[in-house]
């Protein structure tokens, strides 16, 4: 895209001066130089001629000398001084001859014509004078014009096709060079691939991106059978999949660096799960920046904080959700010391007794290299679940992060890539697979299992 956007840039750009530009007209005329002679002998007469193909050469230079300028500003009366006229002015020696082609250059056609005519003539006067012999004796060089300048019907620039070539191969030289330095600086994650290369765990699965997404974090209504909702499900079902030899009941889902939609995907992940029947909580341990209670439209008094300051026991605090088997433990009031908190023997204990009660727990957690309070917690979890965001996380961010999870000697399950673009063959199948069955009985059955968020509440960020 950064191409074609630089090319067409570079190309209005180009036609843009050329547009600006004033055009020049250019008439020629031609002079001979001869030198005269005795013709009967041949070994002088072949000497004039090698002296007058090396007087050709010199001659091209003296066409911008200013005694010259002047006589032509006098002989036209014309209002520009004789250095400018000397700019519109050029000669070329004709390679093994002896022709000076002499050009005037000029915005008026009719004013060139004029100017190189007199210019040719006043050159024919002075060149004598300059060659004049001791004893007053006439040069034997002369130079002829041997052809008036015609007045030119065309300009000769600007060229608005060499032009708009020139500045599509600039433009496009350009657009690739960007592109590549693009490339090669751009250290962040874009497809699966990358993730576990920079991680070195196994990617669980990609969410679109999704416009509506900020006004509907969570999956709900219609929407339970969109590309996010069968995202979320594909990432459920990678899930089971995962050192199968092991139960992963207590699941830590967190992300390197703020707004990478870490809290979407624990609420919508979280919500999957409940779809299968089993019975799913919710805790939001982001205590410093708590949104799982927002998205879902529930009140964030009482939660954990709450039942970890023994001011309110977890029945009471945990809130059900929608007609799954879905309940949530919202954060609670924001405490000064929250990674001491989830490191404590009181977070342990209430975990080992929601495991009794829950058949799978899904802990949204603070991102990990800004605070410590994502690794304060996994150790008491069964698993991580890492989130990166399409384009924004770097490789080495998502490396380190790895790395320190596996240093708390939790299970990293493996990466959810989010916010990817929407396109390719799959968006286009499952579009095509959809269309085909709305108003599908089952699905007003399965639209109805799951509560969408209140239809009033304020614009929500993606972030999290």
């Amino acid at each position: 895209m950064s191409i074609v956007v630089v090319t067409v840039l570079a190309a209005a750009s180009g036609a843009l001066l050329t547009w600006r530009q004033t055009p020049q007209y250019a008439a020629r005329t031609t002079l001979f130089v001869s030198t005269w002679t005795d013709a009967s002998d041949a070994a002088k007469a072949y000497q004039a001629s090698l002296l007058s193909q090396q007087k050709v050469k010199s001659y091209t230079q003296l066409l911008s000398d200013h005694r010259l300028m002047q006589r032509v500003v006098d002989r036209l009366h014309l209002t520009m001084t004789a250095d400018q006229v000397a700019g519109k002015v050029t000669g070329e020696a004709v390679p093994d001859t002896v022709l000076i082609v002499l050009t005037a250059t000029d915005p008026s056609p009719a004013l060139a014509a004029r100017i190189a005519d007199a210019t040719a003539a006043e050159f024919a006067k002075l060149i004598p004078t300059l060659e004049s012999l001791p004893g007053g004796e006439k040069s034997a060089v002369r130079l002829t014009v041997v052809s008036a300048a015609e007045v030119p019907a065309t300009p000769v620039s600007p060229r608005p096709a060499r032009n708009l070539a020139l500045a599509l191969a600039v433009g496009l030289l350009l657009g690739v060079g960007l592109a590549a330095a693009r490339q090669s600086l751009d250290t962040t994650v874009k497809s699966l691939e990358e993730t576990e290369q920079a991680s070195g765990e196994p990617p669980l699965g990609a969410v679109p991106f999704d416009p509506t997404a900020s006004r509907n974090p969570v999956i709900g209504g219609r929407q339970t059978h969109g590309p996010r909702a069968e995202a979320y499900r594909k990432i459920r079902t990678s899930l089971q999949f995962v050192d199968v030899d092991r139960a992963h009941k207590v699941l830590l889902v967190t992300s390197c660096v703020p707004a990478e939609g870490k809290s979407v995907t624990a609420c919508n992940l979280a919500l999957s799960l409940a779809e299968t029947g089993r019975r799913v909580l919710l805790i939001d341990a982001d205590l410093r920046r708590p949104r799982a209670a927002r998205y879902l439209g529930l009140p964030g008094g009482a939660g954990l904080t709450s039942v970890l300051l023994d001011q309110a026991a977890h029945s009471v605090a945990v809130q059900p959700w929608g007609l799954t088997p879905f309940w949530v433990l919202a954060s609670g009031a924001i405490p000064p010391n929250p990674s001491e908190m989830l490191g404590s023997q009181h977070m342990h204990k209430l975990l080992a007794e929601l495991r009794a009660e829950y058949d799978v727990i899904v802990v949204d957690a603070p991102p990990v290299l800004p605070v410590a309070d994502a690794l304060a917690i996994a150790p008491a979890c069964d698993g991580a679940i890492l989130v990166a965001r399409y384009g924004r996380t770097r490789r080495d961010q998502l490396a380190q992060t790895a790395a320190a999870l596996r240093r708390t000697e939790v299970d990293v399950l493996g990466t959810v890539l989010n916010r990817t673009p929407r396109r390719g063959q799959d968006s286009y199948y499952y579009d095509q697979y959809t269309s085909q069955h709305d108003g599908d009985p089952a699905s007003v059955t399965a639209e109805a299992l799951v509560r969408p968020a209140a239809p009033h509440a304020a614009e929500l960020p993606v972030g999290g």
